[in-house]
């Protein structure tokens, strides 16, 4: 199955309340975003387990593929806010593409910084 857009929270001058948020769960098939370079991913776990979110990178340096970046969530309520990311990470399509070691109990935001 093909990767689900993830819905992007643009968050205003004023701020953004999270626990209003409406975060994503996580889907084994992962996700992607468009990426801009104003948008980062919040990542919670209520698993007692730990999870770990891989983006891919795409590309390669003198024939070496470039290596995918985890970043670990902790389990029990792990909360982590990935900072936006450069185009380096950008699929063809212009997106981001998000895989989950196991997706029970992530939940998954993007949140997009005002301009300027």
């Amino acid at each position: 199955m093909p990767r689900t857009d993830l819905p992007v929270t643009k968050i205003v001058r004023a701020g953004h309340d999270l626990a209003a948020a409406l975060p994503t769960p996580a889907i084994a098939d992962g996700h992607a975003f468009v990426n801009n370079g104003r948008r980062m991913l919040r990542v919670k776990n209520t698993d007692a387990a730990p999870r770990t979110v891989t983006v891919q990178i795409p590309g390669e340096v003198e024939g070496q593929p470039l290596p995918d970046v985890p970043y670990t969530i902790p389990a029990d309520g792990g909360d982590v806010l990935i900072p936006p990311l450069p185009a380096v990470y950008n699929q063809s399509d212009g997106k981001v593409y998000l895989d989950y070691s196991d997706p029970a109990g992530l939940m998954v935001h993007v949140l997009e910084l005002p301009a300027g």
